[in-house]
């Protein structure tokens, strides 16, 4: 974030001294105007808003402590800078009462103004970052906020983007009920939490949208093992006010052109025009009559065929999720018309499938998924009462207190009693890693520590204690995962 700063002081020579180190040395400060005396600088600190001021001390009529003072009482959060040739107490004195930020005497040396500077954006910094942590969420969710606090916020226009990673759960409200600051976030911009661990929300000051664009595609490269993800965003900038309104916007048409297997950046226009499309693809009468028919009488494999064929060409034809959420949902109601099993279990499969479609990589592994609960492993129905994240919790909590038995995708996967794939999809979408490497990660911790409290063991001992019947295999695993050998490892602790 670049800061304005309104300099000051009656030598031409010294604001273009000022000015130089200013943009040689204090990249993320911006001279906004230059000013030859007080009264001429009281006069643009009565119609702009400045971030810094920073002011000689000894000028005609009005000086700078007198013109730090007036700044305060106009602008009270503004930062002040005092420079002077003198270092007399009477003008120290009037500098601390002025409330400056820092004073520093002529001639101004490099160091000491980079010192100075550094440590400036430092503070302003964290205040920022302690202000955006209570108005952005404030304006995300049309709540009641410190209007003072708008008046960084209100210098600039900004570009807004709502990014989901996976597909979107259709039963979720359509709103923002509350939101905190990401951390750790690249430099150059802010994000939000959206309605769970797997949804953003981009501000980024106004910086061309071509930029813009290019930081949403760098950002949602990041995440890896996501066959689908989503971004709305507002083509034009915006004030920060209207984040809320550009939310509103956006969330339903993420619900309306979120499409399984497909990376899509979409503005609000065109998502809108995504929105309005009917779906392409619908049950028909003699598909819902034979999917009842077979169901009904057992031949199971005849609903699968139906299934996949209907998910070729939801995929094909790049359908939006909402119209295959509904499609899915008519599929299960023509089923439990005919069906016993389905009819008594009809909540839970359909709770079931609305699951699926925030984790399946493609409409084929859907339905696919779809059909195994129902058809062929109904137990995973019958008695899933987990959510997905309860779900994954539990898989971690059986690895690491199994990790040194011989697990296996398999042998998890029977333990909650869900397919391969859905685990797989488990890990991608709260850990974004895999089971294996988790599962490495696990052993390796625990051997390092082993290694670290009894250096004496031995290596096959160590190799078995944490999952690996062949040492050999394990000392490789080890030497890729820490970059040394178990023996190097050793030596070094």
């Amino acid at each position: 974030m670049s800061y304005s700063v309104l300099l000051v002081d009656d030598e031409m020579p010294a604001l273009r001294f000022i000015q130089s180190l200013t943009e040689k040395y204090a990249p993320d400060f911006t001279i906004s105007q230059m000013c030859s005396s007080g009264e001429a600088a009281y006069e643009l600190l009565q119609q702009h808003t400045y971030d810094v001021l920073i002011t000689d001390i000894t000028m005609q009529k009005m000086n700078g402590v007198e013109l730090a003072m007036k700044a305060r009482s106009i602008q009270p959060d503004i930062h002040i800078i005092i420079i002077s040739g003198y270092a007399e107490f009477e003008y120290a004195q009037g500098a601390i009462q002025a409330s400056v930020d820092d004073y520093i005497l002529k001639p101004v040396g490099i160091t000491r103004f980079r010192q100075v500077m550094d440590k400036l954006k430092t503070a302003m910094d964290e205040d920022n970052e302690a202000m955006s942590s209570a108005i952005l969420p404030a304006l995300a969710c049309n709540l009641p906020y410190d209007i003072n606090a708008l008046r960084q916020w209100n210098k600039d226009t900004y570009r807004f983007a709502l990014m989901r990673w996976g597909g979107v759960d259709h039963r979720r409200s359509q709103k923002l009920r509350g939101t905190s600051l990401v951390l750790n976030t690249p430099p150059g911009m802010f994000l939000l939490h959206g309605r769970d661990e797997n949804e953003h929300i981009m501000i980024s000051p106004d910086n061309g949208l071509e930029n813009f664009l290019s930081d949403i595609s760098m950002y949602m490269s990041q995440r890896y093992g996501f066959s689908t993800w989503t971004v709305i965003y507002r083509s034009e900038p915006l004030p920060i006010t209207e984040l809320n309104s550009f939310l509103n916007q956006a969330f339903p048409l993420l619900h309306h052109s979120s499409v399984l297997g497909k990376h899509q950046i979409l503005s609000t226009a065109s998502a809108s025009m995504v929105s309005n499309k009917k779906s392409e693809v619908e049950l028909s009468t003699f598909d819902s009559n034979q999917l009842q028919f077979y169901s009904s009488t057992g031949k199971n494999d005849m609903v699968k065929n139906i299934l996949m064929n209907l998910a070729d060409s939801l995929d094909k034809k790049s359908v939006p999720q909402i119209n295959v959420y509904l499609l899915v949902e008519h599929i299960i109601i023509h089923l439990a018309g005919s069906t016993p099993y389905i009819k008594s279990n009809y909540d839970s499969i359909k709770s079931f499938a609305a699951e699926l479609f925030i984790t399946s990589s493609s409409y084929n592994e859907l339905m696919n998924e779809i059909y195994t609960a129902i058809y062929e492993n109904k137990d995973s129905i019958r008695n899933h009462k987990m959510t997905t994240k309860e779900l994954y919790n539990y898989a971690l909590k059986y690895i690491n207190e199994n990790y040194a038995k011989q697990l296996s995708v398999q042998s998890v996967c029977d333990e909650l009693d869900i397919s391969p794939t859905y685990l797989s999809r488990l890990f991608r979408k709260f850990g974004d890693t895999t089971f294996n490497t988790y599962l490495m990660q696990k052993r390796m911790e625990a051997a390092i520590e082993m290694l670290s409290e009894k250096p004496d063991m031995l290596l096959r001992d160590i190799a078995y204690c944490v999952g690996y019947e062949d040492p050999s295999y394990f000392a490789k695993v080890f030497n890729k995962y820490t970059g040394k050998k178990p023996s190097q490892y050793i030596e070094k602790t």
